[in-house]
C-alpha cells in the first residue's frame, strides 16, 4: 500500500476525471495545472510524423517538466489522453456546437484513446507509460447523436472522444477493448505499481 505520510505527489493538471480517479485510489496529491499549450507539441509532431502514442507520451513530459521547475522536491504527475482514428488525431470538441460532428466522425469506427503518464522528479522524468484502448462505436444516426449531444453533460467538450464511458456515454459502444482506466485518461494500475517501488526504493536507501 502506499504511504501518504511519505508521498509528494503533484498532478500537473486541473483534471475532474483524473483527481477522482487518485482520490477514489486514496492517492495523496496536489494539484497545479499546467497551462501547456498542446497545440505546439501535436503540430510539430504531425510535421516529424511521429505517432499519436508518441506525441501523448510527449504531452505527458511536457506537463510534468513544467511544474517540476518550481517544485524539484516533489513527484509531478504529467498526464494526456489522444483521441484518434486511423492515425489522425482527433481533437477534442471544445464546444457543444462541436460534438455533433465529432461523434458523427467516430461513428461506426473504432478509434482509439492513447492514455500516457509521465513522473518528473529534480526536472527529470524518472518514469513513462502509455497505453492504448481500443472503442467501436455503433453506427449512429443523426438523430441517435442528437439525442446523445441533448443529454450528454457539457463536460464531454472536453473529453478526448467526446464522451464519458461512466455516464451515457457507454450506450454509444458495441465493443470496447483494452483497460477502464486508460479509457478515463489516467493507466492507474502502472502508476500504483511505479508509486510502490518507489517508496520501497526510498526506505532501502535510508
Amino acid at each position: 500500500m502506499i504511504d501518504n505520510q511519505q508521498l509528494d505527489l503533484i498532478l500537473a493538471s486541473n483534471s475532474a476525471g483524473r483527481k477522482a480517479l487518485l482520490t477514489g485510489a486514496n492517492i495523496k496529491f496536489r494539484a497545479i495545472a499546467s497551462d501547456l499549450d498542446e497545440d505546439i507539441i501535436k503540430h510539430d509532431n504531425q510535421k516529424r510524423g511521429l505517432s499519436p502514442r508518441q506525441t501523448a507520451q510527449d504531452l505527458a513530459d511536457a506537463k510534468a517538466f513544467l511544474i517540476s521547475k518550481q517544485n524539484r522536491s516533489a513527484l509531478i504527475l504529467g498526464s494526456d489522453q489522444i483521441c484518434h482514428l486511423e492515425g489522425e488525431i482527433l481533437n477534442k470538441p471544445g464546444k457543444l456546437e462541436n460534438l455533433f460532428g465529432h461523434i458523427k466522425r467516430l461513428s461506426g469506427h473504432t478509434h482509439i484513446l492513447t492514455s500516457a503518464i509521465s513522473i518528473a522528479y529534480n526536472d527529470q522524468i524518472i518514469y513513462r507509460h502509455s497505453d492504448d484502448a481500443k472503442l467501436t462505436m455503433y453506427d449512429l444516426s443523426d438523430v441517435e447523436i442528437a439525442d446523445y449531444v441533448a443529454h450528454a453533460s457539457d463536460q464531454v467538450v472536453n473529453a478526448a472522444g467526446g464522451y464519458h464511458l461512466e455516464h451515457i456515454g457507454v450506450q454509444l459502444f458495441k465493443q470496447i477493448e483494452g483497460s477502464y482506466f486508460t479509457i478515463l485518461g489516467l493507466p492507474l494500475l502502472p502508476l500504483i505499481g511505479f508509486l510502490n517501488q518507489y517508496q520501497k526504493n526510498q526506505t532501502d536507501k535510508q
